[in-house]
């Protein structure tokens, strides 16, 4: 009685370690498991939610700044955005690549990206302005406007600030150093405010407003009508 009341005790101390030992190695087994299903899940999440930055098939004369299209062309199209205006990431999305597709690519007319930041979507508007001037003074202007573009929507006001402009500048391949002294220094100030100027001068309240050839379309969100009105510009350039 005595040995065997003996023996039980260990026997039993022994499953309770080894019981104890097998649950630790499940515990830590399945703890890898879990980080390695997280940081496949953030990995994934990261590729599958970015969006591949716009590659412009066009001569590199045709790129210039905030500008798009045959330097000769005789008709040129402005478009006044603000990258926090949803109304502008809409027309960015669905008639900025219609217009490039149909028009600019075949060397017709120019386009050109004209900031005009509205008041009420201050301090982000205003940074947005400016980095997006910093990019064109790399001639990086359309990679950073179409990051920016595709952040705001995500993220609104909280995806302009300073710290957020320059990570941008590092995605699509800025010189940083350049953009964060440029930023800094706010050095595009005034390229920001004489186009505001010139927006006000033409009557503009709101964005997008889009111009052609100096005429305010009557509908830019409308790809119809603003086919016509470009192709009546053509039409009058070459005596059509």
């Amino acid at each position: 009685m005595t040995k065997s009341s003996t023996v039980r005790p260990t026997s039993a101390r022994r499953g309770r370690k080894e019981g104890n030992s097998s649950f630790a190695l499940w515990l830590v087994g399945g703890s890898v498991l879990v980080v390695a299903i997280a940081v496949g899940l953030i990995i994934w999440s990261n590729s599958s939610s970015a969006t591949p930055i716009a590659s412009l098939d066009l001569p590199d004369a045709w790129i210039n700044g905030t500008s798009l299209g045959d330097p000769a062309a005789t008709v040129t199209v402005q478009a006044w955005e603000d990258f926090l205006c949803s109304h502008c990431q809409d027309w960015t999305s669905s008639i900025e690549p219609n217009l490039i597709n149909d028009y600019v690519k075949s060397g017709k007319i120019r386009f050109e990206f004209r900031p005009f930041p509205l008041q009420g979507f201050e301090p982000g508007s205003r940074w947005g302005a400016l980095a997006s001037e910093c990019a064109a003074e790399q001639n990086a202007f359309w990679p950073y406007h179409d990051r920016l573009f595709e952040a705001a929507r995500q993220q609104g006001q909280a995806a302009l600030t300073f710290e957020k402009l320059i990570e941008y500048g590092s995605e699509v391949g800025l010189d940083n150093q350049a953009l964060t002294q440029c930023l800094t220094n706010q050095a595009t100030l005034p390229a920001v405010e004489a186009s505001m100027e010139q927006a006000k001068a033409l009557g503009l309240t709101g964005t997008p407003y889009i111009v052609v050839n100096g005429t305010p379309s009557k509908n830019g969100f409308d790809y119809p009508t603003l086919q016509a009105e470009i192709d009546r510009a053509l039409g009058a350039q070459t005596g059509q």
